[in-house]
Parts: C-alpha cells; structure tokens; sequence
C-alpha cells in the first residue's frame, strides 16, 4: 500500500470514527407512550427522532401486531428518559379492549 493511500485510509476511519460518536452522542426525550394506541406511539416516537422502534404482545401468544390502531401500549422498554437517538425502544402491547 502507497503511503498516500494508508494516510487517506487512515484519516476515512477515524472520520467515520468520530461520526459515530457523534450520533451516539444526539439525544431525546423518550416520552410516555402507555395507553396510546401503537400507531400513535410509534407516531411519537418517530418525532422525538427514535427509529429503532418494535412492538411485542404483552400476553405473549405469539400474535403479531400488525394494524397499529387495533393495539394498545401497556408498557415500553426502555422507560421515558432523556437517551441517545440509537436507543431501541420495544412497545408491548394488547388488543384494544383487552387488559394489560
């Protein structure tokens, strides 16, 4: 490898590097998302600028929600807090009409 070429590769990585820092460094507020169906949840999430978003059945009978606004939100992992924008934030949920 030429020497202007492992100075280029060099300084691309610790770019990257500092990239990626960076954006784990972004941050915010993760709001309350409990009683929301899961489309209005997944909604605000998306505005507070979390991307890493995914819903499970809280009962745990390997039902897969899919239509956003027959579901419910019962809880969210992680809870509100100030966190970074990589955060994955998983919603369990239930049917609208069943208890959490």
């Amino acid at each position: 490898m030429r020497k202007g070429t492992a100075v280029l590769t060099v300084a691309t990585v610790v770019a990257l590097v500092a990239l990626s820092q960076q954006a784990q460094k972004r941050t915010a507020e993760l709001p309350d998302l409990h009683g929301m169906t899961l489309r209005e949840a997944q909604t605000a999430a998306w505005k507070a600028g979390f991307n890493r978003l995914a819903s499970e059945d809280a009962h745990y009978s390997n039902r897969i929600p899919l239509r956003g606004s027959n579901w419910k939100v019962c809880s969210q992992q992680p809870p509100p807090a100030r966190l970074p924008l990589t955060t994955s934030v998983t919603l369990y949920v239930v049917k609208k009409g069943e208890t959490c």
